[in-house]
């Protein structure tokens, strides 16, 4: 089964993805892709043929992406920090509030994008709930981040 997602963005243009549906429990959704262009997130590249595994939940501050190459090798996880999480039967939607956290396959933390916020804020983009929001999801996502991390790993029935 096919599931649309959709990534509103602050400072550019929506992105919209059909991804396959990989899980679905109460309150939570994970769907699989399966790149078709390369990409890159901090110093990673990823090749096409490389599959991430997104875990998403209705009303959840985050979005996060277990990704691997097209080996399958563990590449990292991404967290999108953001916000109006909707989950439903044939889609998913969030807010992207700009700031991502990357750690790499040997558990190396890198924060993302704290430029993209603070420009945001300099328009008005972002307002000071906003600011307090991405600062409290960060917060719980480094201080948490290997329970989260295992937590989505038994969802997807991985170690």
């Amino acid at each position: 089964m096919k599931i649309l997602e959709i990534k509103r963005h602050l400072n550019k243009p929506d992105e919209s993805y059909f991804c396959d549906l990989f899980k679905r429990d109460s309150g939570y959704v994970v769907l699989r892709y399966v790149s078709e262009q390369p990409g890159r997130v901090a110093s990673v590249t990823f090749e096409v043929g490389s599959t991430t595994y997104a875990y998403y939940r209705a009303g959840g501050g985050y979005v996060l992406w277990r990704m691997l190459g097209p080996d399958h090798k563990l590449k990292g996880y991404l967290f999108h920090i953001c916000r109006d999480q909707v989950v439903s039967e044939d889609r998913v939607e969030y807010l992207d509030l700009l700031l991502d956290i990357w750690i790499d396959a040997d558990g190396r933390l890198s924060i993302l994008d704290r430029d993209e916020v603070e420009a945001c804020a300099t328009k008005g983009a972002l307002d000071e709930q906003d600011l307090a929001w991405i600062a409290r999801q960060e917060q719980e996502i480094i201080k948490n981040r290997t329970q989260i991390i295992s937590d989505f790993g038994s969802i997807l029935g991985v170690l």
